[in-house]
């Protein structure tokens, strides 16, 4: 398998599998909180999630997409997140489809460097970029550990 797209509408890349709910074929038309995935452990090259992840719900939802693309990717797969940031401006907040708020921190719960004082069944990623770009927009590139 290739990549997967999670959300690409109508603006995914030649050769990408969209998961998606409106726009996705077959088995890949679903939310991506809609788990597991229609394809195998360690069976995708990357993943890319681009103003996507903030429409997904906190909590539980979060996880499961976080744990679904972690066992989906094979090792050395990158899971790429694209997200506005709760940092000094409105992006984050006004738009009412926005369900569920990043600040750069929220990345370092899946990475291990924050910790939770509870077991959510969160599985680790290494992160290999985290940036914010424009004074807004969170970038992050992670592979499974």
């Amino acid at each position: 398998m290739a990549s997967i797209e999670i959300g690409g509408g109508t603006l995914v890349q030649p050769g990408w599998i969209n998961l998606d709910s409106r726009n996705g074929q077959g088995e890949w038309a679903r939310m991506a909180q809609q788990t597991p995935w229609p394809t195998g452990d360690n069976t995708v090259d990357a993943i890319r999630a681009s103003h996507v992840m903030e429409h997904i719900p906190a909590g539980q939802e979060r996880i499961d997409v976080m744990n679904e693309a972690h066992r989906v990717l094979k090792p050395g797969g990158v899971f790429e997140i694209i997200v506005p940031l709760l940092v000094g401006t409105w992006h984050a907040i006004a738009d009412p489809t926005h369900i569920s708020f990043w600040c750069k921190e929220s990345f370092h719960y899946f990475d291990g460097l924050f910790a939770a004082n509870a077991d959510y069944g969160i599985r680790l990623w290494e992160t290999l970029e985290l940036e914010v770009v424009d004074g807004w927009e969170g970038h992050w590139k992670g592979t499974p550990r």
